[in-house]
């Protein structure tokens, strides 16, 4: 069986929160252990990390069964730092905030199933704890304090999207017919406008038109 993640106390807590009374966790489906899976072929995805890697069990899936991903945006982040020794050293807050845009870096790979009518996402804002040692085992060259374990806080809030097409219009939606990344950041797409562009381009969305001063400028299409 082909397992696609390392669970996280966040990760299980969902897991637990998103499974309804007729739903099995850790089951086998063809070939792929899913997170939960229901008996009316529904399958329910928790996808703390890169939602590209779920590709092949979504292809493979896909036709038989409905997939919902359930996906969290840490809004706000509390950072608990262990010495080597797992004694606790400090607790800050982050000064990174989650944002919704992010989202499109991460479905960069899965643009060719925008539009799939079994394929749903649940966005899940929260507050979040990371837990990091400094054990000198990082991966980085300077051994940086690694990872651990993320864990739930609290929900702030959900968004439900029946595809990831109906997720993309409703930026589009606030656009101009033509626009470029520019008008994205103004939106609060920030270090995402570009990855949220390129989707929308895969996904058949958008054209390039050419260049309006240093941004290439785009032009909404017919599936828009």
């Amino acid at each position: 069986m082909i397992n696609t993640y390392n669970e996280s106390s966040l990760h299980k807590t969902l897991k637990e929160l998103f499974c309804p009374k007729n739903g099995e966790t850790e089951e086998p489906v063809l070939g792929f252990i899913c997170d939960i899976v229901c008996k009316n072929k529904t399958v329910i995805e928790i996808q703390t990390g890169k939602l590209t890697s779920l590709r092949l069990k979504l292809e493979k899936l896909l036709p038989e069964y409905k997939i919902k991903i359930v996906y969290p945006i840490s809004k706000n982040t509390q950072v608990c730092l262990l010495n080597e020794d797992g004694s606790k050293r400090r607790i800050r807050k982050s000064p990174k905030h989650g944002n919704f845009f992010q989202v499109f870096r991460e479905i960069i790979g899965l643009y060719h199933l925008a539009s799939h009518p079994h394929l749903s996402l649940t966005i899940v804002y929260v507050e979040s704890e990371v837990t990091k040692i400094d054990d000198k085992k990082g991966k980085s060259r300077f051994k940086n304090p690694r990872i651990i374990d993320r864990k739930l806080i609290k929900i702030i809030k959900t968004e439900k999207f029946k595809s990831l097409k109906e997720m993309s219009l409703t930026v589009l939606k606030k656009l101009p017919k033509e626009f470029t990344n520019k008008d994205l950041k103004a939106m609060g797409a920030g270090p995402y406008a570009a990855y949220t562009s390129l989707f929308f381009k895969k996904a058949g969305l958008i054209k390039p038109l050419g260049k309006n001063e240093r941004f290439i400028l785009y032009s909404k299409t017919s599936k828009a």
